[in-house]
Order: structure tokens, then sequence, then C-alpha cells
């Protein structure tokens, strides 16, 4: 997601000023907290950011993340009372389980004011969220967490323990191995000679490539037993990794996907129009028409599933 410095110093300021209107709605906020750290009802739970103390089966939650944190929430069979969603992103599968859910704001710019309104009792961020930590726990119990280090799966377990579910974890995993056992038989062996290589959508020169166990969909064809180029295995940041177009020959593979998830790429994603550049020409992927341009949505549970499925479309039938 965007990260960038700007619209967190813009939303900070936000933040201060709505603090400043609400200021007895937010001392009556931190009274309750005050009261539930020392009933039975509560319970500490460690996240990145430290610990809080939360309900023990809370009710109204809100998802300041509408990809890799809701689509396990509605897995475990919790609808949250409000989101974040991305809005300059390709509409993600998991929205239209939300449709009727209110809004609260942009991912990089959640509102106070409309989280305040849904009386939430428990706050799901993610760790990059973290300069509105103090002011968001000021409104109730806050748990930040980092996906991207855990893994879907243990995201899941994690979320599930936080939110009273972890009953429900065993069935979820059992259906996710079920789909991927199913693709392995299927296509296993034909995999096991073939390469893949994932790539962001290059411009002005340059590209971007992230390490296939830092995304939830290098996670899922790992687990179908699909292979990653070796070059992979030289990136030395876990994150984004921009690298020169130049360099494009080291990240050719039998299967070249080149990933687009932002609707200012979608129109540049149809048309293909950068392969014109003289270096792709002389691609292996390209030359064999195997260049794939997608928009992934793959998040957790739900959506991996979803994504082991359309994974068929491109690997069936093909040399």
């Amino acid at each position: 997601m965007y990260r960038s410095i700007k619209p967190f110093l813009l939303m900070a300021l936000s933040f201060i000023l709505v603090i400043a209107c609400h200021q007895h709605v937010i001392q009556k906020s931190d009274i309750l907290t005050r009261d539930l750290e020392g009933s039975a009802k509560c319970r500490i739970v460690q996240h990145d950011l430290g610990e809080t103390c939360i309900l023990i089966r809370p009710r109204r939650i809100i998802v300041l993340d509408e990809y890799t944190l809701l689509d396990p929430v509605l897995a475990l069979g919790i609808k949250p009372v409000g989101f974040t969603p991305c809005f300059i992103c390709i509409s993600p599968n998991t929205r239209k389980f939300v449709a009727d859910t209110p809004s609260v704001g942009d991912i990089a710019s959640p509102s106070l004011e409309k989280i305040l309104s849904l009386k939430p009792d428990l706050i799901l961020g993610l760790k990059w969220q973290e300069n509105f930590y103090p002011l968001l726990s000021k409104i109730a119990p806050t748990v930040m967490i980092d996906p991207e280090t855990r893994g879907f799966k243990k995201a899941l377990t994690y979320l599930a323990e936080i939110l009273d579910r972890s009953d429900r974890v065993e069935r979820i995993l059992a259906e996710y191995n079920r789909q991927i056992q199913k693709f392995r038989q299927k296509l296993g062996k034909k995999l096991k000679t073939k390469t893949v290589s994932i790539i962001y959508l290059p411009s002005s020169g340059t590209f971007v490539v992230h390490r296939p166990e830092f995304t939830v969909y290098g996670q899922v064809m790992s687990d179908a037993g699909i292979q990653f180029i070796p070059a992979y295995k030289d990136l030395k940041n876990d994150g984004y990794n921009t690298l020169s177009i130049e360099t494009l020959s080291d990240w050719d593979a039998d299967f070249l996907f080149i990933l687009a998830n932002y609707e200012r790429d979608s129109k540049n994603l149809k048309s293909l129009s950068f392969l014109k550049e003289p270096i792709w020409s002389t691609l292996k992927a390209v030359q064999n028409k195997q260049v794939y341009g997608v928009s992934w949505d793959v998040s957790g549970p739900i959506t991996a599933n979803q994504f082991i499925d359309d994974l068929y479309e491109y690997f069936i039938n093909k040399n």
C-alpha cells in the first residue's frame, strides 16, 4: 500500500482537531478503558506496537485495512462495523462482503470522527499505520500487526485468538490445504520443470519485485509447488525492490506475471504496451507468449482459495 509521509502528517493534524472537538467523548473512552483493564472480562494481547487490553470476545470491530486484515476477519465469521477501503486500488474481491458496511476513510487517512461514531470495542490496524495508534487507542482498544512478517496462516491464527474464534482455524486451513493438494495432484509433476517470475508494472525505466514469502499470492504459489526463479534468493529487501529495466533479463522465466493493483495502472495493464520496449522481445516468456498482465487480490483464506482456482487458467495446457 502507498505509505507516504505527507498523508500521515495531514491526518495527524486532522486527528488533533477532532480530538479537541470531541474531548468529552475521548475522556469517557479513557475511563471505560481503565475500568476494562481492571475487569475479569479483559485480557492482555501482545501486538507489534506493544500490548493492549481487549474484551474477551469483541463484537464491534473496525478494520483499518481491506486487504490483509479484512479477508481473515471475514473468514472467521465476523463482519466489521466499519473498514477503510483503498480508494486508488482496483476493487478487491472481499469488498462485496462489506458493501453495506460504513467506510471510515481511506486506508492511509482513517476518519477519527467516523470511527468514534461507530463506538467500536476493538480497532484492528497495520503496523505501518502506527502514527494513528495513540489517538485510536483513546477511542477503543487498538491492535496493530504486520501480516507480511507472519504469513497469512499465522496472521489468521493470531487474529482468531484475539477474536476468540480459534475453533474455526483448523477447518479454514483444512479447506485451503485440500485445494492445494488437488492442484498439486493435477499439475505438480509438470510444474517441477517450469519457473515463474512476478514483477510489478514497469514505469520510468524501473520495475519492482517482492520476495514471494512476503506476499500472500507468493505463499500460495509456493504451497502449490510452483517454482520461482533463483533471482529471488538474491533480493536484499523483504519489501519493495526497485530494479532497473536493464536487469529485466535476470527475471525471465517460463511464466512471467506482470502485476498491477492500482486503478491508474489498469489501462496500461490491459494493453501491455510496455512490452514494446526492445528488451521485452528478448525474454523467453515473451517469445513463448507466456506473459500475463494480472491484478491479484490475495490477502487471506477467502481470496487464497479463489486464487488457487485462478492458477489453473495459467498452467493447464501450457507448454
